[in-house]
């Protein structure tokens, strides 16, 4: 039921962002310099009628972020104690991913109540509360972007979620739990950080 949830959620608010925050200026502004307005206006008309192709990923992207996550904790807990248990990680995996519907939320309301004159530049970019928004974003390599925006108050809120929900699956203290998270989600969220730098860096 909270998979249902937390799926319709992030839905609305992907809705909610397409139709209010993104406008066919937008793309005029951001492109202007790069392309003619035929080909702008090509790009465009293609946005609009590929645009709810994301509707049908973001479930997708959901189920298999909470798959990845559970298999990463699951693969700690079997090193760290020799047994092997997913349902509840997937669980734990689950309930945590509330609070990462938190920042989606703060960007559409900064951007509709705060900061209301943007560029699709500062859509792409903001994350509240990241160190990437403490920095002037003109004089950082664009393969740090990513890495940036990660490193933020509402991660550290998600691991410490993830540590007291595997604290409560195994019987463990909270230091042992986020010990745990470390380990096995902090190892696999760098190698997919490396991964996203890599593909930045090789098709800039």
């Amino acid at each position: 039921m909270l998979v249902l949830l937390i799926v319709a959620l992030t839905l609305l608010i992907a809705f909610a962002g397409q139709h209010l925050l993104i406008s066919d200026e937008l793309y005029f502004n951001a492109l202007a310099e790069q392309m003619t307005y035929e080909q702008i206006q090509k790009v465009v008309a293609q946005n609009h009628t590929w645009s709810w192709v994301s509707y049908i990923i973001l479930p997708i992207f959901n189920l298999l972020k909470f798959t990845l996550v559970a298999s990463c904790l699951s693969l700690g807990y079997y090193f760290a104690a020799n047994r092997w248990a997913f349902k509840p990680f997937f669980q734990v995996a689950v309930q945590a991913e509330l609070v990462l519907l938190l920042p989606a939320l703060v960007k559409l309301l900064w951007f509709l109540f705060v900061q209301t004159d943007y560029s699709l530049q500062d859509l792409q970019l903001f994350y509240p509360l990241s160190l990437l928004n403490l920095l002037d974003v003109h004089t950082v390599e664009p393969y740090l972007f990513y890495p940036l925006q990660l490193l933020n108050l509402f991660e550290l809120t998600y691991w410490l979620v993830l540590a007291y929900g595997v604290a409560e699956v195994v019987g463990w203290s909270w230091q042992r739990g986020l010990g745990m998270v470390a380990a096995s989600y902090g190892s696999g969220l760098l190698v997919w950080v490396m991964f996203v730098m890599f593909l930045i860096v090789s098709l800039s």
